[in-house]
């Protein structure tokens, strides 16, 4: 029989197996909302509540919550925007990271587990949180120089899909887990000369599949995970690292979730692009 769980503390590991060296496929944030589909003595296999993704989590790793708990998890959660943070006890104190979900959080206190505790971070309702592209380019901002990890989703190591779909989630916006997946949503912008702030831009591999992701910044600039979250030059053959001096991505689609804008794209002008894309076509991949 179903019933309905949150996150306890501040990340725990979604593994592909119900075993402690099963591949780690994602992870569950303090109060991120789940549907425990099947219930084990050492692992759960669980649903995620916004994007249904699906997984094996340590038992020991969950709270179980009502059913108006975890739907006000879902619908209308209080995010903390700290990269890190605590909440507090009288007598103990729980880390907590960007994105974590506070129960019942009313400014200064929430309830977790039929414990209070406080908090003076910041933190702020979903519903207050404006969807626009300056502020999901801030909210991606804090993240610069956090180390990549496949699969991770907490500031000690974080892949590209997650940050993206982390800092979406904050101001309203909900995508699946994965590129692939991610590239079907939102509208198409046809050429970069077109894209705009926040705009998100997909990278295939060579054969083909969509495997990165990044969110477009100003000044042809791109914020991305390639060993750390870093900012790097953009243009329509791809990503340009110039520490290294080669494009490490190949551009695949673009993508826009917010409003069309009615101020200039993001990019430099016509002549700096071609002067760019001239001096770096023989370093392309």
């Amino acid at each position: 029989m179903t019933h309905f769980a949150i996150g306890r503390y501040a990340a725990a590991a979604i593994r592909a197996r119900p075993r402690v060296d099963g591949e780690l496929v994602s992870q569950i944030l303090f109060g991120e909302p789940v549907i425990v589909l099947q219930d084990g003595k050492q692992f759960c296999r669980v649903r995620c509540g916004d994007d249904d993704f699906e997984g094996f989590v340590r038992a020991d790793q969950l709270l179980s919550v009502d059913e108006r708990t975890y739907l006000a998890q879902v619908d209308d959660p209080a995010f903390n925007l700290d990269l890190f943070s605590v909440i507090m006890s009288e007598r103990a104190g729980i880390p907590i990271t960007f994105g974590a979900r506070l129960t019942g959080f009313d400014g200064l206190r929430l309830n977790h587990g039929g414990t209070p505790f406080n908090y003076t971070g910041q933190a702020a309702l979903g519903q207050d949180l404006r969807t626009d592209a300056e502020l999901l380019v801030r909210l991606a901002r804090k993240w610069l120089f956090v180390p990549g990890q496949r699969r991770g989703r907490t500031p000690t190591g974080v892949d590209a899909t997650s940050l993206v779909q982390l800092v979406c989630r904050v101001i309203g916006l909900r995508l699946p887990r994965t590129a692939p997946a991610m590239a079907k949503e939102g509208r198409s912008v046809d050429f970069m000369e077109q894209a705009q702030l926040a705009d998100l831009a997909f990278f295939d591999n060579r054969k083909g599949e969509i495997d990165h992701v990044g969110i477009l910044f100003p000044d042809s600039t791109i914020l991305h995970v390639h060993d750390r979250v870093r900012i790097d030059a953009v243009d329509h053959f791809g990503i340009f690292n110039y520490e290294s001096g080669r494009y490490t991505h190949r551009l695949r689609i673009l993508k826009r979730l917010l409003p069309n804008d009615e101020k200039p794209g993001i990019l430099r002008t016509k002549q700096e692009r071609v002067a760019d894309a001239a001096a770096n076509q023989m370093l392309i991949f």
